[in-house]
């Protein structure tokens, strides 16, 4: 019998679980899925927006490879440090070991004012409204969201999610399994205005053009977006490419032209501001 621990109950760890129960040269194995957290799933869990709900049921076919009769899943389990279960150790139990894990910790801007009152990471504002074990009641977002204006530094999905749950009217997330905690810091929150942030252009964001687009569906909130900085990035006024470069990619483009309405007369939403 072939025994092999997974550390990380992620997608990539689920799957890597779900690809060793398929192979056939071995047919005997059994899987330890291995997790610091007392409950699985990784970010589709703890890093989904609570409105993304087509994407969070994600953990319905992660379960189904949870609940193989060959595959164990056990939480509350460290891997390394002075209270975790040392790599040697696991390699002594097992005849293989599997790390599918991320990075755990904050990458700091190393920008002035970073550790200033009212800065915050997007990964603890994301882990509060998602009742990430380590955030808790973390009380960090009810000072957050007595500001009345917001900067989210960034111009990847994350960011925009962040922008995105700022923006909402807490009604809108009382469907979804927001943390009650959560929703109550939401329900009372004085942001009005939102601003995202990006250090380059973009025609360089690593938004998706779905993301980018709900932010223009929020109820109540209206989107605005200034011509003259979309004009700072040549590709901006080149949808086909540069000369003598690649043509831009399909999401690009798409961006782009996104952006391009915005700019052009913004877009509103039911009225009101956000």
């Amino acid at each position: 019998m072939l025994s092999v621990a997974v550390v990380g109950s992620g997608p990539s760890g689920v799957y890597t679980a779900q690809a060793l129960l398929q192979q056939s040269r071995v047919p005997d194995v059994r899987v330890h899925v291995l997790d610091r957290l007392p409950t699985p799933y990784g970010l589709v869990r703890y890093g989904v927006a609570p409105d993304h709900e087509k994407i969070k049921s994600l953990q319905n076919s992660l379960r189904a490879v949870l609940e193989d009769e060959r595959v164990t899943f056990v939480g509350n389990v460290g891997v390394g440090g002075p209270e975790g279960v040392s790599p040697a150790r696991l390699a002594e139990l097992y005849h293989a070991v599997v790390y599918c894990v991320g990075a755990s910790a904050d990458r700091p801007l190393a920008v002035p004012g970073e550790s200033l009152p009212g800065s915050y990471s997007a990964t603890r504002f994301v882990s509060w409204y998602s009742a990430h074990p380590d955030i808790g009641a973390d009380p960090f977002a009810r000072d957050a969201l007595d500001a009345r204006s917001a900067v989210v530094i960034g111009v990847g999905n994350v960011a925009v999610d962040v922008a995105r749950i700022l923006a909402r009217g807490a009604d809108e997330l009382r469907a979804t399994d927001v943390p009650r905690a959560a929703l109550s810091a939401l329900e009372s929150s004085r942001v009005r205005d939102v601003h995202i942030v990006g250090r380059r252009g973009p025609s360089q964001a690593r938004f998706t053009t779905k993301e980018l687009r709900e932010l223009g569906a929020l109820p109540g909130a209206r989107v605005v977006v200034d011509p003259a900085e979309l004009a700072l990035d040549p590709a901006y006024a080149a949808p086909d490419g540069l000369p003598g470069a690649l043509p831009l990619p399909a999401v690009v483009r798409r961006n782009l032209e996104v952006l391009r309405g915005w700019s052009a007369g913004g877009v509103q939403a039911g009225g009101g501001g956000g």
